[in-house]
């Protein structure tokens, strides 16, 4: 009996076929091809539907049936009968913010959604071991994990909290009426984003799809008061090319700049020149997977009472999976970006002085921060115990013993005090003269 050659299997997945003939003429997985596929109909979808289902000439129904529409046949067209699980969890979870009480709505939306997605990655790596497709859902399933778990804090901070007890961002972004079905379908599941993300506010989303995105954002800069007597339509043909679909649909403005020139990096994920010259673990982190970021602090490190840095790190690593190498990750970088803090917060004000100071000072943590990003994503690749403890050992698990010491040696110094020292140092001088 002949065996089929183990090349042949890299082009099996549980979407649709009709592309198989152009993934063994280029030679590139068949899933692969389907993904790549959807996102040029979508990006092509994008311009139609600024274009011809724009505010001004269609319904805000239509608008959201379309998109959803859209979307899921994207979904079922890369993952096949996988796609189950998405839409298994989107109506679980529209079934907990219909029935749940709003003190509860938030708690029970979070631990469904995350108890799901990592259901799923378990199953999908130690019980079917990959099995003998190739495809991965788990991408699609992650999104909509954050985008069905922002809402949900969103309608707490809406309907179930004080505005008092709201930071400002919390109250700008509170919903305070619960969406429709169609509404909750097209914000998890619309074209635009389901099949590669990023997250976004569902405030943001129902004013884009009303129509009402745009000439918000302006109004927030007084855009009448620059002499402009009208709102413009502002174009997003330029910014297509770093952020493409969502901005090609007309949905990423996010105002103007200091410059008066219009910005479309509302949805922005990537900011490549902040990670290649970022100073801390920190702020590569924050310009890396950027609205996965901003998902952990709003979800997150901004809602827990104790250990936020720790929680948040752990809650990456299990919205990522359950491969070890993501937890030694995340747990190295809990370590780097406690010690990082300790260090800046102790020593950064002595370099503030004059800019030549403030140069080295840069120069230093930009190249202690290359260094320490390499060492602690490097599980994160390899995936597995044996590979990660046998890199450490062959660096003397160098980063993990520094950042230890910082932490335990090195005082902790307040973070606002050390913000408040030259302002303090300037009204002592002041007194002094």
């Amino acid at each position: 009996m002949a065996t089929e050659p183990p090349s042949s299997l890299s082009y099996r997945t549980t979407g649709s076929t009709c592309l198989h003939p152009l993934s063994q003429l280029l030679g590139i997985p068949l899933d692969q091809v389907n993904f790549v596929a959807c996102q040029l109909v979508a990006l092509f979808a994008a311009f139609w539907f600024r274009i011809y289902l724009s505010p001004g000439k269609t319904s805000p129904e239509a608008r959201h049936a379309f998109a959803t529409i859209f979307g899921i046949y994207f979904v079922i067209f890369c993952f096949g009968w996988y796609s189950v699980h998405l839409f298994v969890l989107v109506l679980m979870c529209y079934g907990i913010m219909v029935t749940a009480s709003i003190s509860n709505i938030h708690r029970y939306s979070f631990f469904v959604a995350m108890g799901y997605l990592t259901i799923c990655h378990i199953s999908r790596i130690y019980i079917f071991h990959y099995g003998i497709l190739t495809t991965d859902f788990s991408g699609p399933l992650m999104i909509v994990t954050q985008k069905i778990t922002t809402l949900a804090f969103q309608i707490h901070d809406g309907l179930g909290q004080r505005a008092e007890d709201l930071s400002a961002e919390q109250h700008r972004l509170a919903v305070k009426v619960k969406p429709s079905f169609l509404e909750y379908l097209s914000y998890l599941l619309n074209f635009m984003s389901v099949i590669a993300g990023p997250c976004n506010n569902f405030k943001d989303y129902i004013a884009f799809i009303e129509g009402r995105h745009t000439h918000m954002k302006l109004l927030e800069v007084n855009w009448k008061q620059k002499d402009f007597h009208s709102l413009p339509e502002p174009s997003p043909t330029g910014a297509v090319i770093p952020d493409a679909v969502n901005n090609a649909a007309g949905f990423g403005f996010s105002g103007v700049d200091k410059n008066g020139n219009f910005c479309w990096d509302l949805l922005s994920n990537l900011n490549i020149w902040k990670i290649e010259t970022a100073t801390s673990f920190k702020m590569y982190l924050e310009n890396w997977n950027i609205q996965t970021a901003t998902w952990l602090k709003r979800v997150c490190y901004e809602r827990v009472p104790w250990y936020p840095t720790v929680l948040t790190f752990i809650l990456s690593a299990l919205w990522h999976g359950v491969y070890p190498g993501y937890y030694f990750t995340f747990l190295t970088g809990t370590l780097v970006t406690l010690a990082a803090r300790t260090v800046r917060n102790n020593y950064r004000h002595y370099f503030l002085s004059s800019k030549a100071l403030k140069f080295v000072y840069d120069l230093v943590t930009w190249a202690v921060t290359q260094l320490a990003v390499s060492y602690t994503v490097a599980p994160f690749v390899m995936l597995a115990v044996e590979p990660t403890i046998s890199l450490y050992k062959s660096m003397y698990f160098y980063l993990h013993i520094v950042s230890l010491l910082i932490i335990l040696f090195l005082p902790v110094r307040p973070q606002a005090h050390i913000q408040r020292w030259p302002q303090t140092l300037n009204s002592v001088k002041k007194k002094t003269d």
